[in-house]
């Protein structure tokens, strides 16, 4: 879940637009989230292989589970956030990888795939994971501290707790452009069960997504230019957005939490849309990008968790050995995966989610 900036956004607008080319065998069609696949892994695959990747790309995990469910897409391969799986799957939108002809998915972080597929065994043979990531805090420390010099900057009390909310105003609060995400999070912060369906429940976490709403100054999944350019103090944030000021300015300036009441764990997995047309291609782009090397160029490129242990070693940069990269056991045990929903249920909660932002 990685948005490099607003001008990439309008360009996966756009992209989104075209329509798909007919199949070609020669090369192999993959939509992608914007910013999240490494030119260079692109140039590698197409020099040893001989196959041309056509590239798609969106900037919004339901503009691409849409686009999927309606099929007709051409695509041979897409890259879809976890939260979506079950539904494409329960939908016979997207097919099974045959594994015996992907064999660097066996490298793949086995604690992982069993969170992934405890959450969504429907999902077990129809999804590979790719990158990981958290939905965390970003957060400037001075000017929160300035503000509230008792911040408690390990909770999610930082921002879910209007009074707090109230005194960041000023400098800045953009919260995710993620209902599931973000009501799992403020599930968490009251103590419920952040894969909660009770009725009763999504109204309390609303409840507290209301008391803040005044405060916010967006509800945006483009965070990346608003965190580099301290346009913001705060961010509900995915971790590839959250880490880039740390990471790719080295600025120790901004911070990135994963609160103590429990932090969501997210993956952006492949599957095989169900109207495919180069399935070896499929396998092939799959495989290759799962290689430990082009793991770690991943990581490097979008500050996202890669999926294969192997690749730490190939990183070779200390600023990367980080809990919210490498997400040691101590962290781990503190993350949740946010169980999928129904359309109808996604549909409720899309709906709330659109008139607490217009402030009703």
């Amino acid at each position: 879940m990685c948005l490099k900036s607003k001008i990439a956004a309008v360009a996966a607008a756009a992209a989104a637009l075209a329509a798909p080319a007919s199949a070609d065998h020669g090369q192999v069609r993959l939509y992608n989230w914007s910013g999240y696949i490494d030119p260079e892994t692109v140039e590698g695959f197409q020099e040893a292989t001989g196959t041309e990747i056509v590239l798609d790309t969106y900037g919004d995990a339901d503009e691409a589970e849409a686009r999927l469910l309606a099929r007709g897409t051409n695509y041979d391969l897409a890259v879809v956030s976890s939260e979506s799986v079950g539904r494409l799957t329960e939908a016979g939108a997207i097919r099974k990888f045959s594994l015996s002809d992907i064999p660097s998915a066996a490298a793949l972080d086995p604690q992982l795939m069993q969170i992934f597929l405890a959450s969504m065994p429907q999902a077990e043979g129809y999804a590979l994971p790719y990158l990981w990531g958290t939905t965390g805090i970003a957060y400037d420390r001075n000017a929160v501290l300035k503000r509230l010099p008792d911040a408690p900057l390990d909770s999610w009390a930082l921002v879910f707790d209007p009074e707090n909310a109230s005194k960041l105003a000023d400098c800045g609060i953009t919260i995710v452009n993620s209902v599931e995400e973000v009501v799992a999070a403020a599930l968490a912060y009251l103590g419920l069960n952040p894969q909660s369906k009770s009725e009763q429940d999504l109204e309390s976490a609303f409840g507290v997504l209301s008391a803040i709403a005044p405060y916010v100054r967006s509800f945006d999944s483009y965070q990346y230019d608003a965190l580099m350019d301290g346009e913001v103090c705060l961010a509900v944030a995915w971790s590839t957005e959250g880490l880039a000021p740390l990471l790719e300015q080295e600025s120790d300036r901004y911070h990135y939490v994963m609160p103590k009441e429990g932090t969501n764990l997210w993956a952006d997995l492949f599957v095989i849309p169900s109207d495919a047309s180069n399935l070896d291609a499929s396998n092939q782009l799959v495989n290759h990008v799962l290689q430990p090397e082009e793991m770690a160029r991943a990581t490097l490129f979008t500050n996202a968790t890669n999926s294969v242990l192997a690749a730490r070693a190939e990183i070779g940069d200390p600023s990367y050995e980080i809990p919210a990269l490498t997400l040691p056991q101590e962290t781990r045990d503190r993350l949740y995966f946010v169980k999928p929903r129904s359309g109808e249920e996604k549909r409720g909660l899309d709906h709330r989610w659109r008139l607490l932002q217009i402030g009703l």
